[in-house]
């Protein structure tokens, strides 16, 4: 029983200090104190130690040399290796995807795209990225591949945290991203999985190459700042 309960905090750990990053209330170089954190959860520490292993191996903390645990930062170079990452495991997924797929979820895939289209004119940043989740979250469950679905899901949070926002922001990108994802439904449909691949692989090309634009648009904006100051 306590071996369960233990198991249970080591997800429930993990699960608030990585929303912690993602809320910015843990910015990069922010040290994560395993003894503090016990203290603060009122926890032993041995969850909050396997909480951190977790956090490290899906890359939002480094472990130093003499055991200093911080939240990473997350540059350019790392963005760029993510996406590269991500682009692939997006490309697995929906080649298993196109195996397995039904009318029943063309129709699922083809609501949220409506919902999507509905939004490019009254647009909510919020729900647009939520309905572009369900999108994806759709194809990974249809891969069927636990695996991938949750290093493609701890991916898709990293890309919300380092600028997907800012990104949607722009008319442009959310009307290229409406028709990229039609293209992955065309290609779907065919339950080709070579076509679904490359659909897929150019919308993920799209995708690296306006959230870096952005991002580096982003970090001159803030030296510029700096200087100007």
């Amino acid at each position: 029983m306590g071996e369960v309960k233990a198991l249970s905090y080591k997800y429930k750990v993990y699960e608030l200090i990585k929303n912690r990053i993602l809320n910015e209330e843990y910015t990069s170089g922010y040290v994560l104190n395993e003894r503090k954190l016990s203290a603060e959860l009122g926890i032993s520490r041995t969850p909050v130690r396997e909480a951190l292993n977790m956090l490290e191996q899906d890359g939002w903390v480094e472990t130093e040399t003499y055991k200093t645990t911080t939240v990473r930062e997350f540059d350019i170079t790392y963005l760029s290796n993510i996406m590269r990452i991500r682009s692939a495991l997006e490309v697995c997924a929906i080649e298993d995807a196109a195996t397995h797929v039904t009318e029943a979820d063309i129709i699922q895939l083809e609501e949220v795209q409506a919902g999507q289209i509905s939004m490019l004119e009254n647009y909510d940043v919020n729900n647009f990225i939520l309905q572009d989740r369900k999108f994806h979250n759709l194809i990974y469950e249809l891969s069927k591949n636990d695996v991938l679905i949750h290093l493609l899901m701890n991916y898709y949070d990293m890309f919300r945290f380092l600028g997907m926002q800012a990104v949607m922001n722009s008319k442009e990108r959310r009307q290229t991203t409406v028709d990229e994802h039609q293209s992955i439904i065309y290609a779907l449909k065919t339950k080709n999985p070579s076509a679904a691949a490359a659909a897929m692989k150019q919308h993920m090309d799209e995708t690296e190459k306006n959230m870096l634009a952005r991002v580096s648009c982003s970090r001159s904006d803030r030296i510029n700042d700096s200087d100007s100051a």
